[in-house]
């Protein structure tokens, strides 16, 4: 099985934290938002792409803040901070994967604000990454910081 990349948006607005609900295989769990690079694709177009699918927000800047390397078959992780333009609501554009996954009841996404001091308490997909979120809470986001 070949090795592939995903690209996954940290967006924090008015004290609360862009996180994505799923359900896959009956577990209930969150992650960022994001998913994987398509061929051709550099993880930073990934990264606009995916937050558009999966929200409907347009990011108007992004920072590589962390890398998480994982063996194969595992996704190798790029994590950028953004920003994103004004906006009323999110939700998942129609026809995108994600919704047609939801539609037919499959692994269900559900892109949600949380309360920053609330991010601690979720059920998290990868501890480390939430870990190294949390200190970027507390104390600024590194440059390119492998987790």
């Amino acid at each position: 099985m070949t090795m592939s990349t995903a690209a996954r948006a940290i967006i924090i607005e008015n004290d609360h934290f862009l996180v994505m609900k799923r359900a896959k295989q009956g577990v209930e769990y969150y992650t960022l938002v994001g998913g994987r690079v398509s061929d051709g694709e550099t993880p930073e177009q990934a990264v606009i792409r995916e937050v558009m699918e999966e929200t409907g927000l347009t990011v108007t800047s992004h920072r590589l803040v962390y890398t998480e390397k994982h063996p194969a078959p595992y996704n190798s992780q790029y994590i950028y901070l953004c920003t994103v333009a004004p906006h009323e609501q999110i939700g998942l554009l129609i026809g995108s994967e994600e919704e047609v996954l939801n539609r037919y009841g499959m692994n269900m996404h559900a892109p949600f604000w949380v309360p920053t001091h609330n991010f601690a308490k979720l059920s998290f997909r990868t501890p480390q990454l939430q870990a190294a979120i949390l200190k970027g809470l507390k104390s600024g986001f590194p440059s390119e910081q492998p987790i």
